[in-house]
C-alpha cells in the first residue's frame, strides 16, 4: 500500500438483484452473450456469469427486488457497436438514450428484464 491508500487491480464481479434468474439468463447469456459458470459458493440464490475479461456478474435471485434507482448501472464494454445497437433494435429494446462523451465513448443504455438500467459502450479514448 502507497501512503496508506489499498491498490486495486481490477473489477472483480458486479451483482444485479433479478426477480426471474431462468428469465434473467436469457438476457444475459443468450443476448449480450455472459458465460454461466460453476457456482463459487453454496448459495442457490446466486447464479454466476462471466465476461471474456474474467470479470463476474452475479445474478441474485431476489422476488421482491426493489426498484432501482434511475442512474444506477452496470456498463458492458462491446466490441462493435453498431453491431450491439443492431441487435438491440432487433430485439425490440428501447433505448432510453445514446450518445457519445467527449472522449469518444459510445454509449446506449437499455433495460434487462427486470427494469435493471444496462449500458452498452465502446472503450472512451481518455
Amino acid at each position: 500500500m502507497a501512503n496508506g491508500a489499498v491498490q486495486l487491480k481490477h473489477l472483480n464481479h458486479v451483482t444485479t438483484m433479478v426477480k426471474d434468474t431462468k428469465r434473467s439468463l436469457e438476457f444475459y447469456c443468450g443476448f449480450l452473450g455472459l458465460k454461466q459458470i460453476p457456482k463459487q459458493v453454496p448459495n442457490p440464490e446466486i447464479t454466476w456469469l462471466q465476461l471474456p475479461s474474467g470479470v463476474m456478474v452475479h445474478l441474485i435471485e431476489t422476488p421482491e427486488a426493489p426498484a432501482h434507482p434511475r442512474n444506477l448501472h452496470n456498463a458492458y464494454e462491446v466490441e462493435d457497436f453498431e453491431a450491439a445497437k443492431k441487435a438491440v433494435e432487433e430485439r425490440g429494446l428501447p433505448i432510453e438514450s445514446s450518445g457519445v462523451r467527449y472522449d469518444g465513448q459510445q454509449y446506449l443504455f437499455i433495460r434487462d428484464p427486470d427494469d435493471n438500467r444496462v449500458e452498452l459502450c465502446t472503450r472512451g479514448g481518455a
